[in-house]
């Protein structure tokens, strides 16, 4: 089995924030918060935007795995992904003696 790889780029936070009307008519604010990343999978590079939850602080600049085990829900038997990525910190691989 394949790790997902994710390197942060960047300890900046993106914020965005706004107003929007939704179906009712009623209006709704958001904020968006995001981090700089890659992701590798495939054997490829992809570029990555990390969202944060309300709150949560930045990750430090760095190599991770993603923890998809933690970003899965199930919902009447179909599963989905958390779009707040979960990530563990990498070990490095072990060299041969």
């Amino acid at each position: 089995m394949e790790l997902i790889k994710v390197t942060i780029l960047n300890a900046q936070v993106e914020e965005r924030s706004g107003v929007f009307e939704d179906d009712s008519g009623k209006e709704r604010k958001y904020t968006t918060r995001k981090q700089k990343a890659k992701v590798e999978a495939g054997g490829f590079a992809y570029p990555y935007d990390v969202r944060l939850e309300d709150g949560q602080a930045a990750w430090p600049v760095g190599e991770y795995v993603m923890d998809t085990a933690a970003m899965v829900g199930i919902n009447k038997g179909v599963h989905n992904f958390s779009k707040y990525a979960a990530l563990v910190k990498a070990v490095p691989a072990a060299k041969a003696s």
